[in-house]
């Protein structure tokens, strides 16, 4: 319990902010605090926390007389902090992920645990890492369970920081404050038709790519593909056929069309031969795609957090 002790002393200490009694704090407060900085919202941070709106509201009540200060103030759109509130965030959040890892022990047995990581990810990061994945787990940890939640957006998923996910694992842009990452590693750009398409034979060319109508992977109707982004870049643009929301239909439709579609070279490789695709290098350059694993700071001292970050990194090493 020292340790516990020293990590809510810490958060106190930091940026010149007075040091309260420990032994009059109900930490819930803290934590309900943590839930509404992040949330803005009463009726979120109540879902987050896992209690009732009532309760959150008399917990906000709680927390105002505690720091002698409004903390949030009500809009239309919902809660706006102070500057007291916005002081306190860091601290706050930095001692309960200090307090989580004191309290979780310092040690994790993966051959003897029976541990549930639920991981979000999407269909193309399950055909690759996937097998080789479950493979490892079954000689080092036949216990531990991996559950997966489909998530096909470049962003980090809200679920991250409310503790209801351990990792996500895919592509992503930039990441929000308070989230870690590691690249795990990289695939490139093929593009793909079937194998007696009537219009392309041996070779490619930016011409004939941009007479063909294309399938674009994406989860979000207004959102450009890197293909586009590179075409924007020499004033040119194609045409969109289909857009699809995973990366796995993509090579059915085009064994079954004259389509054409730029795919990652480790999921257009498996689908080639038993589908009868044909693959060409991309008639412009296109941006190699990061596949890398994201985490919230919160989950970042956690012992069993930590080893499966460091097994998953080991296994993407490999490919």
């Amino acid at each position: 319990m020292r340790a516990a002790a020293h990590a809510i002393q810490l958060m106190f200490m930091i940026r010149d902010i007075r040091i309260m009694n420990i032994t009059g704090v109900n930490l819930n407060l803290l934590v309900a605090f943590d839930a509404l900085i992040e949330e803005l919202s009463v009726t979120g941070a109540a879902r987050r926390a896992g209690v009732t709106q009532p309760a959150m509201s008399n917990t906000l009540a709680q927390l105002r007389v505690l720091f002698e200060d409004p903390l949030f103030l009500r809009h239309r759109t919902g809660l706006t902090p102070t500057p007291r509130a916005k002081e306190l965030a860091e601290p706050i959040r930095k001692g309960l992920a200090l307090l989580q890892g004191a309290l979780s022990g310092s040690s994790f047995a993966p051959e003897s645990s029976s541990r549930r990581f639920v991981i979000a990810t999407s269909d193309y990061v399950e055909l690759v890492l996937l097998p080789a994945l479950l493979r490892r787990l079954a000689r080092v940890a036949p216990g531990v369970r991996l559950a997966l939640r489909p998530w096909s957006l470049h962003e980090a998923p809200p679920e991250l920081a409310r503790g209801e996910l351990d990792l996500m694992l895919g592509f992503y842009d930039k990441l929000p404050p308070h989230h870690q990452e590691q690249l795990l590693f990289s695939d490139e750009y093929v593009c793909v038709v079937r194998r007696h398409h009537p219009s392309v034979k041996t070779r490619l060319t930016l011409a004939k790519y941009l007479q063909l109508s294309h399938v674009l992977v994406s989860s979000r109707s207004d959102s450009p593909g890197s293909v586009d982004r590179a075409l924007s870049a020499l004033g040119k643009q194609r045409t969109v056929g289909a857009r699809v929301s995973h990366f796995l239909t993509v090579p059915v439709l085009v064994s079954q069309t004259d389509y054409v579609a730029a795919l990652d070279r480790r999921v257009a490789e498996v689908f080639a031969r038993p589908l009868g695709l044909k693959l060409f290098p991309p008639p412009l350059k296109l941006p190699r795609g990061n596949v890398g694993m994201v985490w919230h700071e919160q989950q970042a001292a956690d012992p069993g957090q930590r080893w499966l970050r460091s097994l998953i990194a080991d296994v993407a090493s490999a490919l």
